[in-house]
């Protein structure tokens, strides 16, 4: 489109501002892949009016959501035939699923989050270490951009325990029998594969990085990475203006790793060798301290929460309260893994709101607020996925990135009292299927429940005939392989957790 005003019965402008960033009757007229003008449909109708309309004046018209951090697997490990588990096994478990190209996992991805209203996605990739890492990434980004989703991308590797935590030690604990097998699919020269990272990270960012995608950097794991490799990934983020995106403390496990390895918490040596900063996210963070969440505000480094995965993989409840009332940055991310199996982002900023609200039974103490969940959907995750300032809002100058959701099951099913809140009455009562519109960059990509950019059927069909097939029988030996270093595993890590699980954040109930 290269002009159309959006309308909306209500115009959430940008969450931070709470209920005084609502427009009654409201519209947006976007011009060039922006925001030109935001104000009263009425007004806005009349001084442009060859400008089309799209909305009915019934709806809700609000910036599009962000996904900040996904690893763009497509399907999800129980649609190909994985059980959730602790991280701890299925990392194991995860070797038994099938591998789709990337260009369908990208348009399997991008598809389940624009119908449920996500305009923006972090890919956030993991062991970017094969001879064609390259190759394989940028397919997935066309696939990707070919979608007309927006996109964050990170290619991501794991140069140092990629079988286990201290994974020398965990080697030479194995049978003689499993010890050679494990030691030739161990790190082995960090140092190297840091190179070959690097060379990778380069060619994406020389060729996709600029205003409407971002390359981000990203060692996979705090526990997963030297301190050489972390330097040099901060040093090359600064001089680019990258950002860079790790996971965190996601088990009790890593928690009790970073102790063990570095004689300190993992976030304390992170800021001994400077990667505690603004320009740094924090994928899940559960097993923060409260000197942890203080260092994180001090030093405005940011945090993705998702929620479902949390509970699907029994990893624990994150602080996100205590995050929010220190003033860290936390950003919605689902990983893949969300509670009804189908990245509904709507549903997972409402797993947001619903279990972050019982930091204790003090009756004078509030819950999240919704204005500040959404902002974790909006807003912030542009922060996190490089677009602060550019993304997350409705505002003139700002990406043209809205959608318009229909309100019937949030006002008319039966009854909502009119003078209810209506980003509250969103955030408890809408879904993914909600969503009526999508518009990325001015272009629709959604228009009134039809896609205008995928054929999904198509490409439904072309996954079901490559899944079909299974995995080839050197895949399914090496599965067979990790789990019977799985039962090792669990023996390596016994004892590891337990001085780790003493003080809870969340008052739930007690044995006593």
């Amino acid at each position: 489109m290269d002009e159309v005003i959006v309308r909306g019965r209500y115009v959430l402008t940008d969450a931070r501002r709470g209920p005084a960033g609502i427009l009654d009757d409201g519209a947006i007229r976007v011009a060039g892949g922006t925001v030109a003008e935001v104000g009263a449909f009425a007004e806005l109708s009349a001084r442009h009016p060859a400008v089309p309309v799209k909305g009915n004046g019934k709806q809700l018209l609000m910036p599009g959501l962000i996904d900040a951090h996904c690893h763009g697997r497509g399907l999800s490990p129980i649609q190909k035939g994985v059980r959730h588990d602790y991280l701890e096994n299925a990392l194991f478990d995860w070797a038994v699923m099938p591998v789709l190209p990337p260009e369908l996992t990208a348009g399997l991805c991008a598809v389940r989050r624009l119908r449920s209203g996500c305009t923006t996605v972090h890919h956030n990739g993991f062991d970017s270490d094969s001879p064609d890492a390259a190759a394989i990434a940028e397919r997935e980004i066309g696939g990707y951009l070919d979608s007309g989703i927006r996109l964050a991308f990170s290619p991501g590797i794991r140069n140092a325990n990629k079988l286990a935590l201290d994974e020398a030690g965990f080697v030479e604990s194995l049978p003689t029998d499993l010890r050679t097998w494990a030691r030739s699919r161990a790190i082995g020269d960090g140092d190297a594969m840091a190179e070959r990272y690097f060379t990778v990270f380069d060619r994406l960012h020389q060729r996709f990085d600029g205003a409407e995608t971002r390359i981000l950097l990203s060692p996979s794991w705090a526990h997963g990475a030297t301190d050489n490799f972390l330097r040099r990934t901060k040093a090359l983020a600064d001089r680019l203006g990258a950002q860079i995106h790790i996971h965190l403390l996601q088990t009790p496990i890593q928690k009790a790793y970073g102790l063990r390895a570095h004689g300190k918490p993992t976030l304390a040596w992170l800021d001994d060798l400077g990667l505690v900063d603004r320009n740094v996210t924090f994928g899940h963070a559960i097993h923060v301290t409260e000197a942890d969440i203080a260092l994180l505000a001090q030093r405005g480094a940011s945090v993705t929460t998702h929620p479902s995965c949390n509970l699907n993989m029994r990893n624990g409840l994150a602080p996100v309260w205590h995050m929010v009332q220190a003033g860290v940055n936390v950003a919605m991310g689902m990983d893949d893994k969300t509670i009804n199996d189908d990245e509904d982002g709507i549903m997972e900023l409402r797993m947001i709101h619903k279990l972050h609200r019982t930091p204790d039974f003090d009756l004078a103490k509030p819950a999240l607020d919704a204005y500040a969940v959404l902002a974790m959907g909006t807003v912030n995750a542009a922060r996190v996925c490089g677009f602060d300032g550019v993304l997350g809002s409705l505002a003139p100058g700002m990406k043209a990135d809205a959608i318009l959701v229909d309100l019937e099951s949030v006002l008319e099913d039966p009854w909502l009292d009119p003078d209810f809140d209506i980003v509250e009455a969103f955030l408890h009562r809408a879904r993914g299927a909600d969503v009526n519109t999508v518009v990325v960059g001015g272009r629709l990509v959604i228009d009134d429940r039809q896609w205008r950019t995928i054929d999904v059927p198509a490409l439904y069909a072309e996954v079901r005939k490559v899944a079909a097939k299974g995995i080839s029988a050197a895949q399914r030996q090496n599965a067979e392989m990790l789990q019977r270093l799985k039962r090792h595993a669990h023996a390596w890590y016994a004892g590891w957790s337990e001085p780790m699980l003493t003080r809870p954040y969340y008052a739930w109930n007690s044995r006593d």
